[in-house]
C-alpha cells in the first residue's frame, strides 16, 4: 500500500447531497485533504482556488449538473483526473462521461472500500499500456491497431462492459486479456469462456457451480466459472453463440450481479466486470432475432472494433517477420534443420502482401509456421501454401521500354489471366496496380537520391507504407553497397 500526505493531496468532493461529504470526509480524511462544493459552480470556483489532485464528481445535481462541470473543466484545459457518481446501472451515464474526459466511475450506492482503492490507483497513476506484458503479444504499427490501443488505454482501467467485435483471428482474446491487464482488476483473475464449446446441458452448472444433490452424480459441490472470476475479470469468447434461453440467464445476473448455482437455495453475490467478443455484428444478430437487445445494451458498454489484417497498413510485413524470427528460434532449438536467422524472399513476401488473409492474424502465424519449418534458411514461394498462388490468377510481368534525359519513364504491364475460369476482378486490379507502384519506384530509386524519409515525401506516402512496398529490397541493397545516381533534370516528377 502506498503512502499519501494528507498535507499535499487534495480532493475536492461537488456533490448536492449533505451526507455524502459527511461519509467522504470520514472516509479519505485520514489519507488525504478532502474539500467540499455542494453545487456545480461552487465546484469550479474551489478548482481555481484550491488546484485539486483528484475531483469526485456527482452527475446529478440541479442547476448545473455533472456533465456540465465536465465540460467547462475540459473547456478550460484542466487536466485534473475526475471520477463521477452515477446511478446503480448508468452505463451510457458512465460512457459519456468518460468521453468528456473522466478517468473512471462508481456506481452510488458506493462501496467504501472500492472507492478508496479507486482513487489510490488514480493518484498513484494509470497503467500505460506500452508497459503492458500482454503488449508485446500484439504487434502491429499501423494507424488502425494504434486506435484499438488508445481506446484500450482510455475505457480499460474503467469497469466499464466492453465489447470486442471484430472476424475470426483479428486478436479479440488478446485485446480483451490487455483491457484486464490495465484495468484495477488487473491481480485478480482473468477466466475466458468459450461461448461456442459450452453444451447447452452444461451450461447452468459450468457458469454457475452446482450444489450437492442438484443432479444424478452431483455428490458434492462444485464453484462454476463466475466464481473463479469473482472481483476480476469474465470473458464472454463469442457470446453471439449463446442459445436464447441462456442470453435471457446472462442478462439476468450482469443486472443484478447475483445468481443462484444449480440446486442451490440462496443467491451468491458477484463482482465482477464483463468482457464479451463477437466475430458477427450484434446488431444485425438483434435483427435476426438471434441475440437479445437487452443483452446488447448491457454488455456493450463500450464497443471497439478490430480491424481486419488486410485493411492493416503495413502490419503484413512487421507481423511477418516477427512470427519467422519466433519459429526460427523454436525450430533451431528442438534440433531441425532450420537455421536461427531465417530470412524471407521477395518473391515470398510479394504473396503475402497480395494475399486477403479471411484468417487474420491468426492464419498469418500459421502460415508463417509451416513455412519455416519446411524452408531452412530462407522462406521462397514454394514453402508457401498453394492458396497463395490461387488467390491471383493471372503474374504481372511489367516491361520497362526505355527513359530519356529529362527523367520521363515508360512502361507496359503484360499479364495472362485464364478468362474461362471464376476470378475475383478487384484483386487482379489491386495485384496491377501494386506492381506498377513497386515498378515506378524502382525507376524514380535508379535515378533520384534520397533518403527513405525523403522519398516517401517524393512520392506522396507515407514512410511505413513505403517500407511496407521495398522495404526488403532496399535492405538487400544497403549490404551490398549500391548507390543510386541522379542528374539535375530527375527531380521532375514522373508523367
Amino acid at each position: 500500500m502506498i503512502h499519501v500526505d494528507a498535507q499535499s493531496t487534495k480532493i475536492l468532493v461537488v456533490d448536492d447531497e449533505p451526507a455524502v461529504h459527511k461519509s467522504l470526509n470520514l472516509l479519505l480524511q485520514s489519507d488525504f485533504s478532502v474539500h467540499a462544493a455542494t453545487s456545480g459552480e461552487d465546484g469550479l470556483e474551489k478548482v481555481d482556488v484550491i488546484s485539486p489532485d483528484l475531483i469526485l464528481l456527482d452527475l446529478h445535481m440541479p442547476q448545473m449538473s455533472g456533465m456540465e462541470v465536465l465540460k467547462k473543466l475540459t473547456q478550460a484545459g484542466r487536466d485534473i483526473p475526475v471520477v463521477i457518481f452515477t446511478g446503480y446501472g448508468s452505463v451510457d451515464s458512465a460512457v459519456r462521461a468518460i468521453k468528456l474526459g473522466a478517468t473512471d466511475y462508481i456506481e452510488k450506492p458506493f462501496d467504501n472500500q472500492k472507492l478508496k482503492q479507486t482513487v489510490r490507483e488514480i493518484l498513484k497513476g494509470k497503467k500505460s499500456y506500452q508497459k503492458l506484458s500482454i503488449r508485446h503479444d500484439i504487434i502491429g504499427e499501423s494507424p488502425q491497431i494504434q486506435e484499438v490501443w488508445r481506446l484500450v488505454e482510455k475505457y480499460g482501467p474503467t469497469d466499464l462492459p466492453v465489447l470486442l467485435q471484430g472476424e475470426t483471428g483479428t486478436g479479440k482474446e488478446l485485446f480483451a486479456g490487455a483491457i484486464h491487464e490495465i484495468s484495477k482488476r488487473g491481480r485478480e483473475a482473468f477466466v475466458p469462456v468459450d461461448c461456442s464449446t459450452i453444451p447447452e446441458a452444461l451450461f447452468e452448472s459450468e457458469l454457475f457451480g452446482y450444489e450437492r444433490g442438484a443432479f444424478t452424480g452431483a455428490n458434492g459441490s462444485k464453484p462454476g466459472q463466475l466464481d473463479w472470476a469473482d472481483e476480476g475479470t469474465f470473458f464472454l469468447d463469442e457470446i453471439s453463440n449463446l442459445p436464447l434461453p441462456y442470453q435471457a440467464k446472462l442478462l439476468r445476473v450482469i443486472q443484478e450481479r447475483q445468481y443462484v448455482p444449480l440446486g442451490g437455495r440462496t443467491a451468491k453475490e458477484i463482482d465482477v466486470r464483463f468482457i464479451s467478443s463477437s466475430n458477427v455484428d450484434l446488431k444485425e444478430a438483434m435483427e435476426r432475432g438471434t441475440f437479445r437487445e437487452d443483452l446488447f445494451y448491457r454488455v456493450s458498454g463500450v464497443c471497439i472494433e478490430l480491424p481486419p489484417l488486410r485493411e492493416r497498413e503495413g502490419d503484413v510485413e512487421i507481423l511477418a517477420r516477427h512470427f519467422i524470427g519466433k519459429y526460427a528460434k523454436i525450430y533451431n532449438n528442438t534440433g531441425t534443420t532450420c537455421r536461427a536467422h531465417t530470412e524471407i524472399s521477395d518473391e515470398a513476401m510479394e504473396l503475402l502482401l497480395s494475399y486477403s488473409w479471411p484468417g487474420n492474424v491468426r492464419e498469418l502465424k500459421h502460415t508463417i509456421g509451416a513455412a519455416v519449418a519446411s524452408a531452412g534458411r530462407v522462406v521462397l514461394p514454394e514453402h508457401l501454401p498453394a492458396r497463395f498462388q490461387r488467390d491471383f490468377q493471372g503474374k504481372v510481368s511489367p516491361r520497362v521500354r526505355g527513359g530519356n534525359g529529362n527523367g520521363k519513364v515508360k512502361f507496359e504491364l503484360s499479364f495472362g489471366c485464364d478468362v474461362t475460369k471464376p476470378m475475383d476482378l478487384k484483386k487482379l486490379g489491386q495485384k496491377v496496380a501494386a506492381e506498377a507502384e513497386r515498378y515506378v519506384i524502382a525507376e524514380v530509386r535508379k535515378r533520384v537520391t534520397l533518403s527513405q524519409t525523403e522519398l516517401a515525401k517524393f512520392l506522396g506516402l507515407d514512410p511505413k507504407t513505403l517500407r511496407a512496398k521495398v522495404g526488403s529490397k532496399e535492405q538487400r541493397a544497403k549490404s551490398k553497397g549500391l548507390r543510386t545516381l541522379c542528374s539535375k533534370e530527375a527531380h521532375r516528377p514522373i508523367d
